[in-house]
């Protein structure tokens, strides 16, 4: 397996097939991150002056509680449900970018066929229900262990809580308890993230050729599955040399984003602060930074998406690589 030939190939073909781009941010955008922020607004009918209790001592004039259990439960709603529709949007659109630029390198390298935006979302649209069945089959077992063992780490803590409620202890040993159930939860926490390092160490490269198995071998998710199993243990060290090389590119290419992100956030600090200080202006200055904060950001997301380009196109040379059966020549 020529490793140095599939780097340079990945190379070759993310810089020239621009079509792939777009595919790329979508893997980019789309990373599983989400935020979001809701403004409640005044709620309780309150008008800002307060009232005399009997005695004559002013006293503030507090939202009802049934008002603010009203306002909370519509904030709580409101940020369910913007986590659920951004879930499943953000699962989508991973699947299309992903099985849009295994496909499409795959057409160039056998068939010589161009990328193309159109082609792309063709082939995610063709291969979406196994590549769905193969993200709720590994994704699913994978989020169930890691809750169970986080819930495991919260124990401790949540056990020295439990003895102290209505026990009418001191203070200090109420604190002192509290402590140690931080301290028996911070260490299993900390054993907690290294069992799940482990566990995406070792599901990411077989979840690569999982998705590839599928898509270029035309198979359902459970087949898909078998059969990039098979390929991953007939080839383990190969997968191990070009999964130690996707690892050591990734570190280089954070390192080289810092400067990148420091000089970004750098100049639109500086914008910001210079337009406040010329006109004494919090909301110009805000107005600013917003503005030049958001093409600082698209241009983060457009060099990331370049990258995960790259890395997709890493696994897809491998995996062709690895199972393709070369030609023979016919002998004369």
């Amino acid at each position: 397996m020529d490793y140095g030939k599939i780097l340079t190939r990945a190379f070759e073909i993310t810089f020239k097939q621009r079509a792939l781009w777009l595919f790329g941010f979508l893997l980019a955008l789309f990373g599983g991150r989400s935020s979001g922020s809701f403004n409640t607004g005044n709620f309780g009918g309150s008008n800002g002056r307060g009232s005399r209790a009997p005695d004559g001592d002013w006293v503030p004039n507090f939202p009802s509680t049934s008002g603010m259990e009203q306002a909370i439960a519509i904030v709580v709603l409101a940020l369910l449900c913007f986590v659920v529709i951004w879930m499943v949007l953000s699962l989508i659109l991973r699947i299309v970018g992903r099985g849009a630029l295994i496909g499409l390198v795959h057409e160039l390298e056998r068939e010589e066929k161009k990328p193309t935006v159109r082609r792309g979302f063709s082939i995610s649209a063709e291969h979406f229900k196994p590549l769905l069945g193969i993200a709720f089959t590994i994704n699913v077992p994978v989020a169930l262990v890691s809750f169970a063992l986080v819930l495991v780490a919260v124990l401790p803590f949540i056990a020295s809580l439990l003895p102290l409620l209505g026990s009418g202890r001191r203070p200090p040993e109420i604190v002192g308890i509290a402590l140690t159930g931080v301290a028996g939860s911070a260490a299993l926490f900390c054993c907690v993230m290294v069992i799940l390092g482990a566990i995406g160490l070792v599901v990411h490269p077989l979840y690569e050729f999982f998705v590839r198995a599928c898509v270029l071998g035309k198979r359902g998710a459970l087949d898909a599955i078998r059969e990039g199993y098979r390929v991953v243990r007939a080839n383990l060290g190969n997968v191990a040399v070009l999964y130690v090389l996707v690892i050591g590119i990734s570190i280089g290419f954070g390192i080289l984003m810092i400067p990148l992100v420091l000089v970004l956030v750098a100049v639109v600090a500086v914008a910001a602060l210079a337009v406040y200080w010329l006109g004494n202006s919090v909301v110009a200055a805000i107005v600013t930074g917003v503005l030049l904060g958001i093409p600082a950001l698209l241009a983060l997301m457009f060099v990331q998406a370049i990258f995960e380009t790259y890395q997709s196109v890493v696994w897809t040379e491998g995996y062709l690589a690895l199972t393709t059966v070369p030609v023979e020549p016919v002998s004369a």
